[in-house]
């Protein structure tokens, strides 16, 4: 279902309330992931030691038969007990070394798409609230590329030819913007594209670029040729713009690509909440 104008506070409100839900529920399994390994190895470690202690001394007691039997020795009460506990330690070590890149990769797969290794909708939104509404330069250009009649190859061909044409379109994209740019997955068939700094005439190239690739790309699921092209819809901003005040500016400028036939450019420029259609650019 596309996105019209007159829903523009329930869709933000909507995109808000989903944001901070799944910002909460992934720095809550972040936080709650490395406490498990740190308790299971600090048991193994005090166990062990209270364990060996306990040992060593009912040793001495058992084979001494001196009134200081009950009372160990420094080598026996505590030296061997402190080699003991060493290897303990290693592994203390090696367990909060295979925590820590457990954790990083638990992150990387909380903050990227499986499919496409783009961000996930949640985090995309969030880097553009950094970008866009932090201080310094807040000058830019947002574009959302949405696949065109993707639904038509899921009915005929599969979904796993759909996620292939996904893939394919994702790696266009990554390929065609700068390393500092944002790319994330914001839906099924749509990608948002973050381009800090870029000027209309940057915006215009990059949104050509991407839409001319997918059209020219050879994309042959079972064997048959299936043509793919992109919808863009460009959106412009020169003063502190919210994700959600450009995503759904760009949301509408898809809207009007696809009623004037797909596989086309459509830019506006977000300016103090107003939103003049400019002529195509495809």
């Amino acid at each position: 279902m596309r996105l019209s104008l007159g829903c523009r506070v329930g869709y933000a409100e909507e995109i808000g309330q989903q944001k901070l839900e799944s910002r909460g529920l992934m720095f809550s399994k972040l936080s709650a992931f490395p406490n498990q390994k740190w308790f299971q190895v600090t048991l193994l470690t005090v166990a062990g030691m209270l364990a060996f202690i306990a040992i060593s001394w009912a040793v001495q007691a058992l084979f001494a038969g001196d009134a200081n039997a009950g009372r160990p020795g420094l080598l026996s009460g505590y030296v061997l007990p402190l080699l003991f506990i060493a290897p303990l330690l290693a592994l203390l070590g090696v367990k909060l070394h295979e925590n820590a890149l457990l954790k990083q990769k638990y992150a990387q797969e909380l903050a990227h798409d499986s499919l496409t290794s783009c961000l996930n909708g949640t985090l995309f939104s969030a880097a553009i609230d950094v970008f866009a509404t932090g201080t310094g330069r807040r000058k830019g250009a947002l574009l959302m590329v949405d696949i065109d009649h993707l639904k038509r190859i899921n009915e005929h061909i599969g979904y796993s030819a759909g996620n292939q044409a996904i893939s394919v379109i994702a790696g266009i994209i990554r390929s065609t913007v700068r390393s500092g740019d944002l790319v994330g997955r914001i839906g099924g068939d749509e990608f948002g594209v973050y381009l800090p700094g870029a000027s209309k005439e940057n915006a215009e190239k990059v949104a050509e670029r991407i839409r001319h690739a997918v059209s020219e790309v050879l994309f042959e699921p079972s064997g048959s040729n299936w043509p793919l092209t992109v919808s863009v819809g460009a959106v412009l901003f020169e003063t502190e713009a919210t994700a959600d005040d450009l995503l759904v500016a760009a949301e509408h400028q898809i809207q009007i690509a696809k009623e004037k036939g797909r596989n086309r450019i459509e830019s506006t420029r977000l300016s103090d909440g107003r939103w003049p259609s400019r002529p195509s650019l495809h």
